[in-house]
C-alpha cells in the first residue's frame, strides 16, 4: 500500500473511531439565478401615472373648491352681520327722528297754549282794568290753555317748564278768589305775577330739547 492509502485508511480510522460518518464529498451546486431589479418591481403603466396624477389633480381642485366654499361663507355671514347693523342703525336713525318730530310738535302746540293762556290772561286783566268783574269765562279759557300746557311740558320731559306753568295756574286761582272779593287791586296783582312764570316757561319752551318723549 502506497502512502496515500496509508492516509486514507489513517483518515478512515479517526472518523471511525470519533463516532462521525463520513460524508460523501460535496460537490458544487449552482447558486439559484438572481432576477434583474426591473424584473423584481415593474414599472408603473403610462395608465396608472395618468390615472395618479388625475387624483392627484382632483384632490387639489376639491382643496381649491373647500377653500372658496369656506371664504364665501365667511363673506356671506360677515356681509349679513353688515346687513343687521345696518337696519339696526336705520331703525335707531327712523326713531330718533320721530322721537324728535314728536317733541318739535309738542313744543309748537305748548308755545300756541302758551300764548292762548297769556292772551286769556290780558283779556282778564283789561276787564278788571275797566272795573268789569265778569272774567269768569276769560279765566277758565286761561286756566284750560295752560292746564293743556302743562300736561304737555311733562309728556315732553320739560321739568322746568312745567313748574313755571304749574305756578302760573295757581296766580290764576288766586286772581279768580280776588275778583270773587271784589279786589282787583290784588286780582290784577296775581295775573301780573302769572304772567311772570309763563314768560319764564315761554322761554324754556322756545328751545328744542334732546329730551326724550315720557312713557315712550
Amino acid at each position: 500500500m502506497d502512502t496515500f492509502g496509508e492516509m486514507s485508511l489513517l483518515a478512515l480510522s479517526l472518523t471511525l473511531f470519533l463516532g462521525q460518518t463520513p460524508s460523501p464529498t460535496a460537490t458544487p451546486q449552482e447558486a439559484p439565478p438572481v432576477e434583474p431589479a426591473a424584473q423584481q418591481e415593474q414599472a408603473p403603466t403610462l395608465e396608472e401615472l395618468e390615472r395618479t396624477a388625475r387624483e392627484l389633480e382632483v384632490k387639489q381642485l376639491r382643496a381649491q373648491v373647500e377653500l372658496l366654499q369656506a371664504e364665501l361663507e365667511a363673506q356671506q355671514s360677515q356681509q349679513q352681520e353688515d346687513q343687521e347693523r345696518l337696519q339696526t342703525m336705520e331703525q335707531r336713525e327712523a326713531l330718533v327722528s320721530a322721537r324728535a318730530q314728536a317733541l318739535e310738535q309738542l313744543r309748537q302746540q305748548r308755545l300756541e297754549s302758551l300764548n292762548s293762556g297769556y292772551q286769556w290772561m290780558i283779556t282778564t286783566d283789561q276787564l278788571l282794568e275797566e272795573g268789569d268783574f265778569s272774567v269768569g269765562p276769560a279765566i277758565t279759557s286761561a286756566r284750560q290753555d295752560l292746564s293743556d300746557a302743562l300736561a304737555n311740558a311733562a309728556q315732553s320731559g320739560q321739568g322746568d317748564a312745567a313748574r313755571f306753568i304749574g305756578r302760573a295756574i295757581d296766580r290764576i286761582g288766586f286772581a279768580e278768589e280776588a275778583v270773587e272779593n271784589r279786589d282787583t287791586i290784588t286780582a290784577r296783582q296775581h295775573l301780573q305775577n302769572a304772567g311772570y312764570e309763563l314768560r319764564l316757561a315761554w322761554r324754556l319752551s322756545l328751545q328744542r330739547s334732546g329730551a326724550t318723549l315720557v312713557n315712550q
